[in-house]
């Protein structure tokens, strides 16, 4: 038992390692890149669209709920 607890310990070291957090940073920064940061562009808009929703009072936020149509 203590063999296979030292084998998992060595693969959680390379896995969870620094090896992993550049592979990590490198694909964030990939996509940040590939989408041409529109994630960050964006961010403002995301953060006013969600504090717009929480400010609304209750009834409304009922109303503004997607439902099927009962026709």
């Amino acid at each position: 038992m203590e063999t296979l607890t030292n084998i998992l310990t060595t693969i959680e070291g390379v896995v969870w390692g620094p090896l992993m957090l550049l592979l990590l940073l490198g694909v964030g920064l990939y996509l940040q890149l590939g989408l041409k940061l529109l994630p960050i562009r964006k961010l403002g808009m995301g953060f006013k669209l969600l504090w717009a929703v929480a400010a609304r009072p209750q009834a409304m936020r009922r109303k503004a709920r997607c439902r099927p149509s009962t026709r």
